[in-house]
């Protein structure tokens, strides 16, 4: 479980190497029955193209850097791996990323552009994360999990706090579920700043 107080240290922590990423009014999705006003956080402005920069930041900064020197590993399907090849840069070691066969061959490309080695392991992330997992027991390497790590999440809930910084007005805000780490993070922000404010979880049809 984290705190308030993790995520606003998180933020000073990610402050230089992340972007401050826009808040912008979504005019064409306001024609709708609720005649609501609409902002999108446009995370894909983000350095990597995804809110996963900040969470994997905050983790490799967190982290001693004498449990970084034998490199960096996690399991993702894409976004994530991309923020942890950007992280073991920053540190100048090498990363290495399993990766589910459902992965697009465009992000397989991406990561292995970053500089990082990709291994194809299993068909679902289920059953490619303990191969990750395993390969940081046997060779040394920080595992940077994609959501279940406090420091993570607390990377994640940054976006919380510019997003009321932003616009203090909110009465709710949409967030993607997925692993949790990103709801979950933001959700402690902005309760702590704004406890009157609805969050809202939401997936995609057919991701329960």
């Amino acid at each position: 479980m984290i705190e308030f107080e993790d995520i606003r240290r998180a933020a000073k922590r990610i402050a230089p190497h992340v972007r401050r990423t826009p808040l912008v009014e979504a005019v064409a999705l306001e024609q709708s029955p609720t005649q609501a006003n609409l902002f999108l956080k446009l995370e894909c402005l983000q350095v990597t193209g995804s809110f996963k920069a900040r969470g994997a930041t905050s983790k490799l900064l967190a982290t001693p850097k004498s449990e970084l020197e034998a490199g960096v590993v996690t399991a993702s399907g894409g976004n994530h791996g991309l923020a942890v090849a950007r992280a073991a840069r920053m540190a100048g070691v090498p990363a290495t990323i399993f990766v589910p066969r459902t992965t697009s061959p465009a992000k397989i490309t991406r990561l292995r552009n970053s500089g990082a080695r990709v291994e194809v392991v299993g068909a679902v992330w289920n059953e490619t994360n303990p191969v990750a997992l395993d390969f940081a027991a046997e060779y040394g390497a920080a595992y940077f999990h994609p959501f279940a790590d406090p420091a993570v999440m607390a990377g994640q809930g940054t976006m919380a706090i510019e997003i009321i910084e932003q616009n203090p007005d909110l009465d709710a805000v949409l967030i993607a579920i997925g692993g949790g780490g990103l709801i979950g993070g933001m959700s402690v922000a902005l309760k702590a700043l704004k406890p009157s404010i609805r969050i809202i979880g939401i997936e995609p049809v057919g991701c329960p």
